[in-house]
């Protein structure tokens, strides 16, 4: 362990009143620091959750599944037959990097608020949302798009995505079984997996060290490179925060921080990967009112202690 790494953090976030859980820091694949400010827990990492999914797609497209460019209606019995010439377009990797084209999210004009199970029809409100622009030319944050990926991943592998990333990934990394919520009985993916900070560091790591661990590729390398770029722009998207507008990967964001990328979730929930420092930095809270201002504080007290 590297004593004091995480002290500065520690005070500033106390000053600023940050309600932080715990903080764990990985440099060549071990933990070199770590802070608790709450006992560790299991907590919704809302929209980390997506991150999932998406190494979810990429191992089911290592088998063969299905590819970036199959279609979405192809995978939607339900899928109007009067389309349209861009919801025909749609692919997907444009659900993966949330350019389906839709102006508005589905979910959000249903009102579709956070708490366990959900009933809502989010196919049929995918579908029935206007496709304004040619899928894959506009980033619009889309959490009804990480919905119909758990769907694919299911109708692909006749799993559940919660199942099959757990017998797949997780279950090698001495993860137990995590909890996911559901929608319609399938996994909801843009939202509702618990786990706490060291069990979401060892998943960092995993996606870090190109998929593999203990020996085995348990997720395509080639996958985790492509996804982890920019793929998209989002500079001018509707988020306020710099690092929400410095490019968007396979349901992963780039930082402003030069090639670096991280998994994001409500709340504060981040998962840094700084390649360039042999780093990955996970950090799990509960802060409502300015979680950016956690991310921050690791860029102005962490960085220059790697």
């Amino acid at each position: 362990m590297k004593n004091g790494m995480l002290d500065e953090f520690a005070c500033r976030v106390k000053e600023k009143n940050l309600r932080v859980i715990t903080a764990v820091v990985r440099q060549g694949g071990r933990i070199t620091a770590r802070h608790d400010f709450e006992k560790e827990r299991a907590v919704n990492l809302f929209s980390v959750s997506k991150t999932f999914v998406s190494m979810a797609v990429g191992i089911a497209m290592g088998e063969g599944r299905f590819n970036l460019e199959d279609k979405v209606v192809d995978f939607f019995p339900e899928a109007p037959q009067d389309r349209g010439e861009y919801l025909e377009l749609m692919t997907v990797r444009d659900l993966l990097v949330m350019g389906t084209g839709h102006a508005e999210c589905p979910l959000q004009k249903a009102g579709w608020t956070v708490g366990g199970e959900c009933e809502l029809d989010i196919p049929g409100l995918f579908f029935a949302e206007p496709v304004v622009y040619r899928p894959g030319t506009r980033f619009l944050y889309n959490s009804s798009a990480t919905y119909m990926l758990s769907r694919i991943v299911s109708s692909t592998t006749g799993e559940l995505l919660s199942d099959y990333i757990y017998d797949r990934a997780l279950k090698y990394l001495g993860i137990q079984k995590p909890r996911w919520d559901t929608t319609g009985g399938y996994t909801q993916g843009f939202i509702g997996l618990h786990m706490n900070a060291a069990e979401l560091s060892e998943f960092g790591q995993l996606v870090f060290d190109g998929g593999a661990a203990g020996g085995r590729q348990l997720i395509p390398a080639g996958y985790i490179e492509e996804a982890s770029k920019k793929q998209i722009d989002n500079s001018d998207n509707r988020m306020d925060h710099p690092d929400q507008r410095a490019g968007y990967g396979y349901q992963m964001w780039r930082n402003t921080w030069p090639n670096s990328y991280r998994m994001d979730g409500a709340g504060g929930k981040f998962v840094l990967m700084l390649p360039d420092y042999g780093a990955v930095i996970t950090i799990v809270s509960e802060e409502w009112r300015n979680m950016f201002a956690i991310l921050e504080l690791v860029w102005e007290t962490v960085m220059n202690k790697l």
